[in-house]
């Protein structure tokens, strides 16, 4: 019996500890808005059930998942400013005045009126005399309860006075007049009251910018992640989560959902602070943006063993001297107890890099520190305080104009508790390979994987042991040197791997951080699972470029696994066709085609100037199209392959009934390319921007010249119907 005892005593033991370390690292997820139609302009306010106050969280993830009404516009750049509000339950309020009156909605300083029903004359056409007909009334409500100010204690039906009714001969001549005099006369009294309110702080979360989505499918959704650890004291109990959209009706819809992972926070964040808040007017000499960012005093008390500052600022508004603020580049200057100790250029210059390519807009150009379609990036700077009271003071470069655009200007002060680590290291996240969509420009891949290494621990991180797995491959390892700080990250491209591609699941660990034991095990490994592989492509394939007036901006390389170029190609003429044979060893490539002016092989802002040139691989014999790429691509397209057959068969072939034109702008003659040498019967279309059709013809061929000198300058689109598909491309007519 007692041996009994003891074993059930030992299960329970077993039991309660599996449950305790189950803990570190389980996940609660909080959903507080769920496609949510934002269909106005302000704010939009929801509270959630947040786990306790109790609980330690060391990770907190938000996720912004956005997406389009069926009947949505979605089309431009909106911001969206997403807060956690603090209700403090302490009352505040304004005082205002109540008048004593107002007539017809409107307060007026004084009002004459009467009583009775005014007349007013007019000239009787059949009778040829003067008639007269009752003026229109109005009405009067007054406020004299001075206990209920805003209360209505009468209602007045008035007719006006102080004009004149005047007489008519027989032709309708005004002859005489006389004046209507003043019957009844009102002042305008005010009573004082005050409005109360509960004070609510509000704290940013996190910020994005919608992309120009007019022509994406209403089905489309992205989502973006933001690290939101740092409040964890304001994400617990019951908390409001209100989302600020700057955008008109009939818009984008919004997710929000917060994913907190239970443990021992690095270092754990107890009070958020605000220091600037809110949008201010840049530019104007008479009202210049430091009147609304002045020093701001704050006191570190014993608690705070680190305090760090987050500077969030975009640019809006454009100014015609300079663009300013959306497009111009200003700087931003940060002073700690009047010491300055950072600045900052507000400035994106990278937006031809966007993950979401082929929007509509003007989305590659570069912007006030953000992107249409990319969540904002913030600054963080960890400040060297010690107790008591110090001062932080914002200012931005000088800039002379009207003050009709400014900046979004977030600065808070982040106080924290000691370290929980003095040696933690993490990877953070893999980039490569990866199915998500923020780095679907990269991938899929079958080269070199990419992952972020954070450091957690108090002490610097010089060197650690990164190991990885692909599927059921022996693990391979790479010893990391170099020096991160708390909170600072990189990113590592490891060795090239020896793909398993028959099991999509890639692990990536940490081990022996600084040459010591790990003391937070729960972020040393992540793992990507179902992530795809890129395509097999014939060892021989023809690289097809046609380009635009501005040939100049454009090169493509091919490159080995190990970064050796095996092709490489310019060109030196316009509107050209160049059709590149390459032939390949079995292995992984990547074919990368640069743009030095980042705005792609079409961009509808410059499509009337520079033309539209397309690119696309297809096998040699017979000639299909392998893939082919969206012209409007920005900066660069990269896509990576393995040459893996000596001939391609029908399952590579990306889309069958593609079709590219050229020349473009064309002068005369159209020359239509299609993608592939079956015998569908094809229908080629013409049609005017407003829907006429100017030409329509049926063919068997892939190659159709057709004669446009019949069409005026201008856009038409261009339509390839076949039994299976309908494909549409614009084409620009100048002569």
């Amino acid at each position: 019996m007692k041996r009994n005892y003891l074993l059930l005593t030992a299960l329970m033991l077993h039991v309660i500890i599996i449950k305790v370390f189950a803990a570190n690292g389980d996940t609660t997820r909080v959903k507080v808005f769920d496609q949510f139609a934002m269909t106005r302009y302000g704010d939009f306010d929801k509270k959630a059930n947040f786990p306790s106050v109790n609980k330690k969280f060391q990770r907190i993830w938000l996720k912004y998942t956005i997406g389009c009404q069926a009947n949505g516009q979605c089309e431009w750049d909106y911001t969206n400013l997403i807060y956690v509000r603090q209700h403090t339950g302490k009352n505040d309020s304004t005082l205002n005045q109540a008048p004593s009156f107002k007539m017809s909605g409107q307060v007026k300083d004084s009002i004459n009126f009467s009583y009775d029903t005014t007349w007013v004359n007019v000239f009787d056409s059949i009778s040829k005399k003067t008639d007269s007909v009752p003026s229109a009334s109005f009405t009067i409500i007054k406020f004299n309860d001075a206990q209920h100010p805003l209360t209505a204690t009468d209602t007045l039906r008035v007719w006006p006075v102080s004009y004149y009714r005047f007489h008519f001969d027989s032709s309708g001549k005004k002859t005489d007049s006389l004046a209507v005099p003043v019957s009844q006369t009102l002042k305008q009294t005010y009573t004082p009251y005050y409005t109360v309110f509960e004070m609510v702080n509000n704290y940013e979360l996190a910020r994005m910018i919608t992309p120009y989505a007019k022509n994406f499918p209403k089905t489309f959704a992205y989502t973006y992640t933001y690290d939101v650890t740092d409040f964890i004291s304001l994400l617990h109990d019951s908390a409001e989560i209100r989302i600020t959209y700057s955008g008109y009706s009939y818009g984008f819809t919004a997710s929000i959902d917060f994913e907190m992972i239970e443990g021992t926070p690095a270092r754990e964040a107890y009070k958020v602070e605000n220091v600037y808040m809110g949008y201010f007017p840049y530019g104007n000499a008479a009202n210049p943006i430091e009147n609304y960012l002045p020093a701001k005093s704050f006191t570190v008390d014993d608690t705070a063993k680190s305090v760090k500052l987050i500077a969030c600022v975009t640019g809006h508004g454009e100014e015609n001297n300079e663009g300013c603020s959306e497009f111009c580049a200003k700087k931003y200057f940060l002073k700690l107890d009047s010491n300055a100790f950072a600045q900052q250029l507000v400035w994106k210059d990278d937006c031809g890099s966007n993950p979401i390519i082929n929007q509509g807009g003007t989305w590659i150009f570069k912007r006030g520190n953000w992107c249409p379609g990319e969540q904002v990036r913030v600054f963080e700077y960890e400040l060297n305080v010690s107790k008591g009271t110090h001062t932080i003071d914002m200012d931005f470069e000088n800039f002379t104009a009207s003050g009709s655009a400014g900046y979004q200007v977030q600065l808070q002060l982040i106080y924290y508790k000691d370290f929980a680590w003095t040696n933690d290291a993490g990877i953070e996240e893999i980039l490569w390979p990866s199915n998500d969509f923020q780095y679907n420009r990269m991938n899929p891949i079958c080269d070199n994987a990419r992952v972020s290494l954070i450091n957690f621990g108090k002490a610097p991180l010089t060197n650690v042991t990164i190991k990885y797995q692909s599927g059921s491959n022996a693990s391979s390892g790479v010893n990391w040197t170099g020096n991160l700080a708390y909170g600072q990250s990189t990113t590592i491209d490891l060795p090239y791997i020896n793909w398993d591609m028959h099991d999509t699941i890639f692990k990536v660990w940490v081990e022996k951080p600084n040459g010591n034991n790990d003391e937070n095990t729960y972020n040393d490994l992540k793992e990507t699972r179902g992530f795809n592989f890129p395509p097999v492509l014939p060892l021989s394939f023809i690289i097809e470029t046609y380009t635009n007036k501005r040939y100049g901006d454009n090169s493509w390389t091919l490159k080995d696994q190990y970064g050796k170029i095996q092709y490489r190609k310019t060109f030196d003429t316009s509107y050209t066709l160049y059709r590149d044979t390459v032939t390949l060893g079995y292995g992984c490539y990547t074919l990368e085609l640069l743009d030095s002016t980042g705005d792609g092989l079409e961009f509808w802002y410059t499509d009337d100037s520079t033309g539209i040139g397309w690119f696309r691989v297809t096998n040699i014999n017979p000639y299909k199209v392998l893939k082919s790429f969206k012209a409007d691509f920005g900066n660069f397209i990269r896509f990576n392959f393995r040459a893996g057959s000596p001939t391609a068969t029908n399952d590579l072939y990306e889309n069958e009934h593609a079709f590219e034109i050229f020349p473009n702008p064309a002068n005369n003659e159209l020359t239509v390319l299609l993608a592939t040498g079956n015998a569908l019967q094809k229908e080629l279309t013409i049609y005017s921007m407003d829907g006429k059709t100017m030409l329509h013809r049926r063919s068997h061929d892939d190659t159709n010249k057709l004669d446009v000198s019949f069409l005026t300058n201008g856009l038409y689109i261009v339509e390839v119907k076949t039994e299976n598909s309908i494909k549409r491309k614009k084409i620009i007519i100048n002569r």
